[in-house]
C-alpha cells in the first residue's frame, strides 16, 4: 500500500490524487477524492474522455452541476454524473451551498480512439439507482461496469468497472485477468489481501479473488482494459493524436465546444 499526498488548491479545496504511477490504471486517467466548501473551477471545456464526479454517501453538502448541452443538475450525497465529454464541451461544478463541506470523487476515464470524438453526452444516477451488491460482509455499489455479475447502465469506455466497497466483516470480489485493476481506501480501516489499508491509501491489483477486512471501511475498486498507447494531453483534452488534440484546441477556440457563462452566484459575473 502506498500512502498518497493531499495538495491544497486553494482555501476551499484540497485533494488526495492517484495516478498511474501509483498503480496502473487502464483507461482511468486520474481519481482525486476531493474536499470542497467554495467555488473553486469556473466554466471549462473538456475533450476525449469522461469528467467523472461521484459525490460520496457521507458528503455534507452537493454541487450544482452546469453545462453547455443545457443540463443543470444537482449531484447530491451518493449521486453520480459522467460527463461524456468526446468532442468537446464546457462543464461547471459548485459547491449547492457555499461552506458546507462536499466530498467526492474527481475521475477521468479516458475514451478509446474510435469514440473520443463523438457527440458530447452526460448521464447522472441518483445513488438509489445505483446497482447494488449485497453480502452477509458488505456491499458493493456499481459507479460504471459490472461486479459479480452486478452491472450498471453507463457506457463502460475501456471495459472500466468502478464500484464503491463497503466492508462489514469481510467482502470478496473477483478481478478478472487481463485489466489493469487498483484500490483506494475513502474512510476507515481494513485490509486487502492481509495487507493494513486505511484512507488514502492505494495499490495495484493482481487477478483473482481480493479478500477485504474490516469493520466501517469504505474503498474504491477500479478496473479496466490498457491502453494501447499512452494518450496526448494539452490542458483539459485528451486525444490519441497530436493531429486531434490540435484540432480540439481550435474548435475549443473557435466556440464548436459550446459556451457556457460563470455562474452569477459563485463568480460575480
Amino acid at each position: 500500500m502506498q500512502t498518497l499526498a493531499s495538495h491544497t488548491l486553494s482555501p476551499g479545496f484540497r485533494a488526495i490524487s492517484l495516478r498511474p504511477s501509483t498503480a496502473p490504471m487502464g483507461h482511468v486517467l486520474n481519481v482525486d477524492h476531493f474536499f470542497m466548501s467554495r467555488p473553486t473551477f469556473p466554466p471549462h471545456p473538456h475533450a476525449g474522455f469522461s469528467a467523472v464526479t461521484w459525490m460520496v454517501p457521507w458528503s455534507a453538502g452537493g454541487f450544482i452541476n452546469r453545462d453547455s448541452l443545457g443540463d443543470r443538475t444537482r449531484i447530491g450525497p451518493g449521486a453520480l454524473h459522467w460527463t461524456r465529454a468526446g468532442a468537446g464541451m464546457h462543464h461547471e461544478e459548485l459547491p449547492e451551498q457555499p461552506g458546507l463541506l462536499c466530498e467526492g470523487l474527481q475521475i477521468f476515464v479516458k475514451m478509446p480512439e474510435a469514440v473520443e470524438l463523438d457527440p458530447p453526452q452526460a448521464f447522472h444516477v441518483e445513488p438509489e439507482h445505483l446497482p447494488q451488491l449485497h453480502t452477509a460482509g458488505g456491499s458493493a455499489s456499481v459507479l460504471v461496469g459490472a461486479v459479480g455479475g452486478v452491472e450498471a447502465a453507463l457506457p463502460a469506455d475501456g471495459g472500466t468497472t468502478l464500484a464503491h466497497l463497503r466492508v462489514e466483516g469481510g467482502l470478496q470480489i473477483d478481478v478478472p485477468a487481463g485489466v489493469e485493476a487498483f484500490l483506494l481506501g475513502l474512510r476507515g480501516v481494513g485490509a486487502v489481501n492481509g495487507a493494513p489499508c486505511g484512507a488514502h491509501q492505494a495499490a495495484a491489483l493482481p487477478a483473482g479473488p481480493l479478500e477485504l477486512r474490516g469493520a466501517g471501511f469504505d474503498a474504491l475498486i477500479g478496473w479496466s482494459a490498457p491502453m494501447p498507447r499512452q494518450p496526448r494531453f494539452q490542458g483539459p483534452f485528451s486525444m490519441f493524436s497530436a493531429e486531434r488534440l490540435a484540432e480540439a484546441q481550435r474548435r475549443a477556440r473557435s466556440g464548436a465546444m459550446g459556451t457556457l457563462a460563470p455562474s452569477p452566484v459563485a463568480w460575480g459575473s
